[in-house]
């Protein structure tokens, strides 16, 4: 077996450290709570405006804008299922279990369409071939535990998640994490997945449903979401605000804006579908004064990230975080600065799901040597955050009196029988000396990671029968030309 596919055990922290107080959550949900009730939220889809008309909520039809009352998000709130398991394909040891007491798991950036090889200097857009390679790496890395989209640019845009999805369900048979086109590519997906999952192991897939900022619910991301529900298909509800652009630069008044955009998303879904699972997973951007651009490399992203965690755990339902994330548009040693500096505390905060792996350039682009050398860092994280067993096994006193001024503990039957459990191993990480290392090739860790990267590919193994795929390919076909003929909504 190979290094890397031996699977990790993951659990929250046992202290989640927050960044918000209680009555700074209170405060937040509140202002939240009354945006929405007094400012209200534009919603383009027509049947979300009559949904919550029927409930009670005051719209706007002229300008789609929809004003929803506190009891109305209450109400919602009430129905949301606290913990759900997203299930893998057969094999019950990679469901990940999402809630306030569930566990910790990582995962690929989802629906991203740009790709740059290890060594180039500009990138390309994503094939098929890309798109493959992308899942069955993240197959065979132990801490990306959701395989997530990656969308290719060849075929027609209206079925690239339909697309994406029939390629994950036949690279890896590990929980699957996408980016909705439209509501009626989401009817197609659950297809797809009923070819292959057995009874009872559902759901299988979640998407990610986005709000637009400032307070824009778009036709396309509500219709997904909505349908999804229907299916049984869990929703990431998200907001991506830009701090100065599309929400107050202050990270207090972001954060207020990013909770009543979610909680709009959140409350259309379970009036909807009671009890519809949720995971509540904001992104935050923030504007690069200097450049105008948005920008995950800042700072300050942590603390967004983690307030997000806080807020989404004091509403009591699963959470997820953006997680690794970095503006340079390279894997170099800046991508990871940024990446450990916008991860970490987040981590600590304990989300289900942790998202960003593999990504560059403010979440535009992706590669497979950053996916591999990001495994690596969310290992580290994820055994932190495990903590030590401290008991008269580890504490090793009788093992410590026995020993002389000059023993050795490395013989010691104490260390064999502990040192595989208390230190992890790194097949990226240089601990050669200087004089070894020179004469082994001086190599830098780009070229470690893409070597990782093509033995996980080479040893790759299918996990569906030829028979499943050709109805895959069937059933993509079909999507194919019924998505291909409509106008999809905006």
């Amino acid at each position: 077996m190979h290094p890397a596919t031996v699977p990790s055990t993951l659990a929250h922290p046992r202290a989640r450290p927050s960044v918000l107080s209680p009555s700074q959550i209170r405060r937040l949900h509140e202002v939240a709570l009354d945006t929405l009730a007094r400012g209200g939220i534009y919603l383009k889809y027509g049947p979300s405006r009559e949904l919550l008309r029927s409930h009670g909520a005051s719209v706007d039809e002229a300008r789609q804008l929809v004003r929803i009352p506190r009891g109305l998000v209450e109400q919602a709130l009430t129905s949301a299922p606290r913990d759900f398991t997203l299930c893998s394909g057969s094999d019950a040891s990679r469901d990940c279990h999402l809630g306030p007491e569930g566990g910790q798991y990582g995962r690929p950036v989802s629906g991203l369409n740009w790709i740059i090889d290890a060594g180039a200097a500009t990138r390309r857009p994503v094939t098929e071939t890309d798109a493959v390679n992308w899942n069955r790496l993240a197959h065979g890395l132990p801490n990306m535990h959701v395989a997530s989209a990656a969308y290719d640019q060849e075929g027609h845009p209206n079925s690239m998640d339909v697309r994406s999805v029939a390629r994950m369900l036949q690279s890896t048979d590990k929980p699957l994490m996408m980016s909705a086109v439209s509501g009626e590519g989401m009817r197609w997906v659950k297809r797809l997945t009923d070819v292959t999952q057995p009874a009872g192991r559902h759901p299988r897939v979640m998407v990610l449903s986005s709000v637009n900022s400032p307070l824009i619910y778009g036709s396309g991301q509500t219709e997904a979401a909505m349908n999804s529900a229907e299916l049984g298909i869990p929703v990431a509800v998200n907001s991506s605000v830009m701090a100065g652009v599309s929400a107050p630069v202050t990270i207090a008044g972001a954060l207020a804006q990013m909770h009543a955009e979610m909680l709009a998303a959140l409350t259309i879904i379970k009036l909807h579908r009671p009890g519809a699972p949720i995971i509540y997973s904001g992104h935050p951007l923030i504007m690069d004064t200097r450049s105008g651009l948005a920008s995950v490399g800042f700072t300050e992203i942590a603390l967004l990230q983690a307030a997000c965690i806080d807020l989404g755990r004091y509403l009591g339902l699963p959470t997820g975080s953006n997680g690794l994330t970095t503006d340079t548009c390279t894997p170099d040693a800046m991508a990871a600065s940024e990446k450990w500096s916008s991860a970490f505390l987040p981590a600590l905060a304990g989300p289900n799901i942790n998202a960003g792996a593999g990504s560059l350039a403010c979440l535009s682009t992706i590669s497979l040597e950053q996916l591999a050398i990001d495994d690596d860092i969310y290992g580290r994280i994820f055994r932190q955050l495990r903590g030590f067993n401290l008991d008269e096994e580890t504490l090793a006193a009788e093992v410590i009196a026995r020993a002389g001024y000059d023993a050795s503990f490395l013989g010691d039957d104490h260390t064999l029988a502990h040192f595989r459990s208390e230190h992890s191993y790194s097949d990226l990480a240089n601990r050669e000396n200087a004089a070894l290392w020179e004469a082994t090739g001086s190599k830098q860790v780009l070229q470690r990671a893409a070597a990782k990267a093509q033995s996980l590919l080479s040893d790759w193994q299918p996990v569906v029968s030829e028979d499943h795929r050709r109805e895959f390919s069937g059933l993509v076909a079909r999507a194919e030309k019924a998505l291909e003929a409509m106008q999809l909504p905006v």
